[in-house]
């Protein structure tokens, strides 16, 4: 029987041995990866809970703050003072914060003294628990239905009354007896707008879906098929978080659907215990492991084909090997014979490929650490822009607290201006971080000023313009500007009444050197306006962020129809000062 010839020997060697090692490493490899991958899908939506849970937690701790800092109030604390003045103290702290439906100052006898907007003056609530618990300490209240409120409200569907949040502190005299409780409605609008966020943040992920359960399991916000029911105390991800663990899990729901489930329970912030609520964050499991099958499918696909070109490779790799050993085999039946002999030239140069294989790993290594050098150096110039950066914000603050202490009448007004400034800051920090302090659009820096007072109205605010970048040295002092410009149209401009108006105008244009920001403040339907006798710190303010730090122009005209600012920036880049 004729034996085959080596080079069938070595081609099914090698090509079977590749075939084999290919495929096992494919498997491998998709097993890890696959691990790897939906670890870290796990891991994102576990986050995503722990974030929406951190979020409620410290907004509700904001909120109790808030109630607690109004119960300090010496107009609130002074039971001779005029219900109109601390009307207005009330109005202007739902004007800071518009997420309250209402805020109102109950007397110690349970009848209501004043509220922000006037409405359910006189109304007993001795028996509504914010008041009975309110009177020994600052209390917050599960959500439940307003339905006081939804009378009150023109139009409100009455089978869907506001949902709120009820909020108070005791209110004591400097000797300690009780004054009243002051109480704030918290609409549960705030919550929605933190699960809207979260879809942003979202925004790459199909299907999520964020649910908010009460201490009973009762969901308070999620789908409306969910809204108002309860979920089964045995669904793991609900028992897990009772039982105060945080994490993911794969699991079935009532609707027969498998998620992965997010969970974690609030745990409170600081001063303020938390309500026991859990939150969820669900996906459809086959949405969110979409990538790991796909993984899988491509590492197998990719594994087969290099297995195939691994075999093709065993069968021209033996016949290099059988060749020189065939050519011998000649060469020693010549020479058996007697015949000369010519031993052929071998072409396999071992030492010259791993030269080649020397000199690639050296070129690689030294371009790796051309590539850590790089990254060295441009890490130690985030750190000096960071320090650069947190000294120049300092350095404002500081002076801003200084010309605030200046200007301010009281502690109260110094307190409400400084924290207000403060907050103008932190929002267009907030626009600027989003953006990996890159720039900020001029757009979301206006938006995020004037929002608040446009009390759920378009025509109230009006921004026309182009998309305009700005650099964090324009952002931060242009954001402080119109902060001013906002706050002073809602003590006494436009904004401090129902039928004002505020429409902000930009454009760019090219003048003599750099390309300038054109800025147009109109503000119409107010108070008829009269010039100040003095210049206060707000326009000080102004003046010197935009001419003196930015070189700009500002031109402000105290006309009676309405006050109007013009604003000039040059957009050049520039450097901030040390």
């Amino acid at each position: 029987m004729p034996q085959p010839p080596l080079r069938v020997f070595l081609a099914l060697g090698l090509g079977s041995a590749g075939l084999v090692a290919t495929l096992v490493l494919a498997l491998v490899a998709s097993r890890v990866a696959s691990q790897r991958l939906e670890a870290r899908i796990e891991s994102e939506l576990a986050d995503v809970a722990t974030h929406m849970a951190g979020r409620l937690d410290r907004g509700l701790f904001e909120r109790w703050r808030d109630m607690v800092i109004l119960a300090e109030n010496d107009t609130i604390r002074d039971p001779d003072a005029p219900v109109e003045r601390k009307r207005r103290v009330l109005r202007r702290a739902q004007e800071t914060y518009p997420d309250y439906a209402i805020i109102g100052l109950i007397d110690a006898a349970g009848t209501v003294a004043a509220t922000s907007t006037g409405a359910l003056e006189g109304i007993d609530v001795a028996h509504r628990e914010y008041f009975t618990r309110g009177q020994h300490g600052p209390f917050v209240g599960d959500l439940h239905d307003a339905l006081l409120l939804a009378r009150l409200t023109p139009g409100h569907d009455p089978a869907d009354p506001p949902r709120v949040l009820d909020i108070a502190a005791p209110v004591r005299s400097d000797d300690g007896r009780l004054v009243g409780v002051v109480s704030g409605h918290l609409d549960w609008a705030w919550a929605r707008g933190v699960e809207a966020s979260l879809r942003e943040t979202s925004a790459g992920s199909r299907d999520v879906t964020a649910l908010v359960l009460s201490r009973d399991g009762t969901v308070l916000l999620g789908p409306d098929s969910l809204r108002r029911t309860s979920l089964p105390a045995d669904l793991p991800s609900v028992a897990a978080a009772r039982a105060g663990q945080a994490g993911t899990k794969t699991e079935t729901w009532p609707d027969g659907r498998r998620y992965l489930t997010g969970y974690r329970p609030t745990r409170g912030y600081r001063g303020f215990p938390g309500l026991g609520w859990t939150v969820l964050v669900r996906q459809d499991a086959d949405t969110a492991f979409a990538a790991v099958a796909e993984l899988r499918r491509q590492i197998l696909l990719w594994g087969l084909v290099v297995a195939t070109v691994a075999a093709g490779i065993g069968w021209f790799a033996a016949g290099l090997l059988a060749r020189p050993l065939r050519r011998l085999a000649v060469a020693a039946a010549s020479l058996g014979r007697g015949e000369p002999v010519e031993v052929p030239a071998s072409a396999v140069r071992e030492a010259q490929a791993i030269s080649h294989a020397f000199t690639a790993a050296a070129r690689t290594l030294r371009r790796q650490e051309e590539e850590r050098r790089a990254a060295d150096a441009r890490q130690e110039l985030l750190i000096h822009e960071l320090n650069h950066r947190v000294k120049n914000t300092l350095a404002t603050v500081q002076s801003m607290a200084r010309q605030t202490a200046r200007s301010a009448a009281s502690l109260d007004d110094f307190t409400g201006s400084f924290e207000a400034r403060l907050l103008a800051m932190s929002q267009t920090h907030n626009v600027l971080t989003a953006n990996h302090w890159e720039g900020a659009g001029l757009r979301g820096i206006l938006s995020a000023e004037l929002e608040p007072y446009a009390g759920g109205r378009d025509d109230r605010i009006r921004l026309d313009g182009p998309a305009v970048s700005l650099t964090p040295a324009i952002a931060l002092p242009l954001g402080m500007a119109i902060h001013e410009l906002a706050t002073n149209a809602a003590k006494y401009g436009a904004l401090s009444v129902e039928t004002g108006q505020v429409t902000v105008e930009w454009g760019v244009e090219w003048r003599a050197g750099p390309k300038t920001l054109s800025l147009l403040w109109r503000e119409s339907g107010g108070p008829a306006v009269v010039p100040p006798a003095r210049t206060g710190f707000g326009t000080r303010l102004i003046r010197t962020s935009l001419e003196r730090e930015l070189a700009g122009e500002v031109r402000l005209d105290y006309a009676a129809a309405g006050l109007t600012c013009r604003i000039a920036v040059p957009l050049a880049a520039r450097s901030e000062a040390a």
